[in-house]
């Protein structure tokens, strides 16, 4: 080291300096030679190496290196460098690199390097004008890097249509809340009436502001496409504690075209998920809690709107006076309307004549209204609960509909009335009550007593067929008794298994009224008729609800140590909905006793952890009420849902009966697990279809795959069908039959065929204001929905969800993702399909330690209809 003291200038020299700086985090290395000027505070130095931190590690070198200032200034801290690289990388030979002519380095402020190559190993794959690293903490303003792949500047193909995105700018306005202005554009060269190009402005608003306990977030965007149509979006999620007793939360979405929302989208589950809103607040009153709220859903490709408002409940903690008085009150209210249902049936459309004399046609849309109230005030006294239930109910559709409408006193007169709105409303009263239950400890014997309606329906009613009178009904005293007894027995073990454990929990119900009378008023206001009508026969009927599991204590040290606990396993549990058999009933009619209309089993076993199978009978053609009821069980509903790993015990007892070692490791969840690894799997699926509708939305969660996990498979199958009507006024609402009135334009009757097919509609979608009326058939539906996930190598992942059609024959939506981690870089392969015909291919790779830097290739392409070819 030489001190020259007249020109105050320090030289150092040797294979290795160190300059230690107290203002930064690491070391200047030096390999040749430093000169520092004390009066100019300036220096230089050779052969550099340091790091600078930023979130991220930095490592710098250069082959010169000059620097300002010193940490006995108040000023920052700048130095420039010559013919050096940085890079991210701490290995000694790091896998990449960015080489610079010039770099600029401000302490705690910006690393600029300019011009910038990209080397691989030791492979230039990129030239950049320049490299900018922002070192300050915290958020700041500044702009947002667009999303745009190297075939957005250069078509690779005639057909490629130019797309940008999230192009904007990013506001830090305090500590609470930001904000972000954002710009989407895609061409519109090489349009069609699918894909005409568009321009989008997004908006997001964030906030959160501890000390007032409330976050949140709000979007809005507006696309205007370049043949003149425009859509309008919103979405605002709030929450908000006033106090420890009271709190909101508010999650709303809007649009003001799902048409253009869905044809816009390349998200497979938000191409059919509807748009939904919810508020609810929550408070409690002493003993009560109260809970307000409403909802609305909007339709992808419809203008139905549903909206429920208000929906209020009112629940209270029991109110008890000593040992002998129990109160325990409760309100529910709610209303559900429906909007601009797309007409079905012989009302769906309004013909009329236009001025030049030509019959025309217009799509009538169709309204109806759903009001709930109940009352509820059961009471316990010595031991004898007393129930006391009040609902009353109100079903409008306002549009009009055509109905049978029978005489109560002869089934054959029979008449075809139209009813410009069809209603129902009824006012209930329930009550009755149980002696304590005898035998507590065993068979859990309880007494009832019931005052009961004689004809299944309300106590009082008025409909369209009572022109609105009021009309009543009789009720009649209910007996009846239920045993509720569990019965176990238990087996020696076998194998692993030390010893198995059967239950049995049947619920065995009687119980009898006397024959009553049920007046013709009655039966006029709710459309019946007399002639074998069963509803006032006496009633003696015996009920049965059955559950059952088969358990297996494995074998462990627990045999040997007591006070250890053996784990236990739920082999098989089933579960069946409750059966009645009427006696009187299969005596009066000389045809099966039973009165229930349905029956449910659902059946699980921890054998197969996510395991979940149910299937469900309608099992009478016609009412249940009519002598001419047939029973004739029909299968409606099938669903079933499973999830596998290689650590399941499925499937490691099945490997290792083929003599295949499966090794366990800590990657991959066992049973335990196996479960939660299957929900994370579905709700990744709902949360990209409940992403907010409007403002800036990433889309890469819907392609991301976790690696190093092993392989995971989840499946989901449903089928929905309904029993074949008899008799007529019977509606079919499939795609085809609601298009009819189309087929004479082509062009529209392909657009209703993909909207109806795509986003079909509710099975019935309408009030039940009474027997008589349309009875609405949609078709079949039956899906297999799968996400299957596995990792090539512990560095690749690959992951494939779907859904297929069975009905259609054709899978209705895909994602292929394919990620690479690497060590400093993460590279994401995708590919997409919506059930809208939209499909996009994704490649994106970016750097961990600026995620700005990235290659981006995204091809989207709409579907088109045959005369868009």
């Amino acid at each position: 080291i030489q001190y020259n003291d007249s020109t105050k200038i320090v030289d150092a020299f040797g294979d290795t300096l160190v300059l230690r700086d107290p203002s930064q985090g690491d070391d200047v290395v030096a390999r040749g030679s430093i000169r520092y000027d004390l009066t100019r505070r300036m220096g230089t130095a050779t052969a550099v190496n340091t790091a600078v931190q930023s979130g991220e590690k930095w490592y710098v070198q250069a082959h010169r290196l000059g620097f300002v200032n010193d940490s006995s200034s108040t000023g920052g801290n700048s130095a420039y460098g010559r013919g050096g690289w940085l890079t991210s990388c701490s290995l000694t030979e790091p896998h990449y690199h960015f080489a610079a002519r010039e770099m600029k380095l401000v302490s705690e402020d910006v690393l600029v390097a300019r011009p910038a190559v990209l080397y691989i190993g030791d492979i230039p794959v990129m030239w950049l004008p320049f490299i900018f690293q922002d070192l300050r903490s915290g958020r700041r303003s500044g702009l947002i890097p667009p999303r745009f792949g190297v075939s957005d500047i250069v078509r690779n193909n005639p057909g490629y249509r130019r797309q940008i995105e999230e192009f904007g700018y990013y506001f830090a306005l305090s500590d609470y809340m930001d904000a972000r202005l954002t710009m989407d554009w895609r061409s519109g060269a090489g349009s069609n009436d699918r894909d005409p190009g568009f321009l989008r402005f997004n908006g997001t608003w964030n906030y959160n502001w501890l000390n007032r306990f409330m976050q949140g977030s709000m979007g809005l965007s507006y696309l205007t496409q370049s043949d003149g149509l425009t859509n309008k979006s919103i979405s605002w999620r709030h929450s908000q504690e006033f106090s420890r007793t009271s709190r909101l939360s508010l999650d709303a979405n809007y649009v003001t075209s799902t048409r253009i929302q869905r044809q816009t989208t390349f998200n497979p589950y938000s191409a059919v998920a509807t748009i939904r809103s919810n508020a609810n607040y929550t408070r409690k009153f002493g003993p009560v809690d109260m809970q307000l709220g409403g909802s609305s859903t909007q339709f992808p490709g419809r203008d139905e709107l549903q909206l429920t408002l208000p929906n209020l409940s009112l629940t209270v903690t029991p109110l008890s006076v000593g040992d002998w008085f129990t109160w325990k009150p409760g309100l529910s209210v709610s209303n559900a309307l429906r909007k601009n249902i797309d007409g079905t049936g012989g009302f769906a459309f309004r013909y009329f004549t236009r001025s030049d004399g030509v019959v025309d046609s217009a799509e009538v849309k169709q309204d109806t209204r759903v009001t709930r109230l109940s009352f509820d005030t059961p009471m316990t006294i010595f031991g004898w609960d007393i129930r006391n239930a009040f609902q009353y109910s109100e079903d409008l559709n306002d549009f009009p509909q055509e109905f049978i409408v029978v005489n109560p006193a002869d089934s054959s007169d029979r008449t075809r009335r139209t009813f410009r709105q069809s209603y129902r409303t009824t006012l209930d009263w329930q009550t009755g009550f149980s002696l304590p239950s005898l035998f507590s400890s065993t068979w859990r014997l309880t007494p009832t007593l019931d005052v009961a309606n004689v004809d299944p329906g309300p106590f009082l009613v008025r409909s369209h067929f009572s022109n609105g009178a009021w009309i009543h009904q009789s009720k009649r005293l209910r007996y009846g008794a239920s045993l509720s007894p569990t019965l176990f027995a238990r087996f020696g073990g076998i194998g692993a298994v030390s010893a198995f454990r059967h239950s049995i929990s049947p619920i065995i119900s009687w119980a009898y009224s006397p024959a009553a009378t049920v007046s013709d008023e009655y039966l006029r206001a709710t459309n019946q008729t007399r002639d074998g009508y069963l509803g006032a026969l006496a009633q003696n009927q015996v009920s049965l609800n059955l559950s059952t599991n088969l358990e297996a204590k494995l074998r462990s040290p627990a045999d040997t140590n007591p006070d250890a606990q053996a784990k236990k396993i739920k082999l098989l549990s089933l579960n069946f909905s409750p059966l009645t058999w009427d006696f009187e009933r299969a005596s009066a009619t000389g045809k099966s006793g039973f009165v229930t209309d349905r029956f449910d089993l659902a059946l699980r076993s921890d054998l197969l952890p996510g395991f979940d199978f149910g299937m469900g009978w309608s099992l009478f053609q016609g009412a249940v009420t009519s002598d001419t009821a047939e029973f004739k069980p029909f299968r409606e509903t099938i669903r079933g849902t499973v999830s596998l790993n290689a650590q399941s015990s499925l499937v490691r007892g099945l490997a290792r009966m083929l003599g295949i070692n499966v090794k366990a490791t800590d990657e991959a969840p066992g049973d335990s697990a196996i479960a939660a690894d299957s929900a994370r799997s579905m709700s990744g699926a709902r949360q990209a279809a409940n992403q907010p509708i409007a403002g800036s939305v990433s889309q890469m969660g819907l392609y991301s795959v976790p690696t190093g996990r092993g392989w995971q498979a989840n499946m989901t199958f449903s089928s929905q069908r309904q029993r074949p009507v008899r008799g007529g006024n019977v509606i079919t609402t499939t795609p085809e039959l609601f298009c009819e009135p189309y087929r004479t334009n082509p062009f529209q009757y392909q657009r209703c065929l993909l909207e109806r097919t795509i986003t079909p509609g509710t099975e019935n979608p309408f009030a039940n204001t009474g027997p008589g009326g349309p009875i609405y058939r949609a078709p079949p539906t039956t899906n297999l929905q799968g996400s299957f996930s596995f990792n090539i190598t512990p560095k690749w992942a690959a992951q494939w969800r779907t859904t297929y059609d069975f009905e259609r024959a054709e899978f209705a939506s895909h994602v292929v993702s394919l990620q690479r981690e690497l060590h400093d870089w993460n590279a994401i392969f995708a590919f997409t399909q919506s059930p809208n015909g939209n499909f996009a291919f994704n490649f994106f790779i970016a750097l961990k330690a600026q995620p700005e830097l990235k290659i981006n290739y995204d091809q989207r392409t709409y579907r088109r209809l045959p005369e868009d070819r």
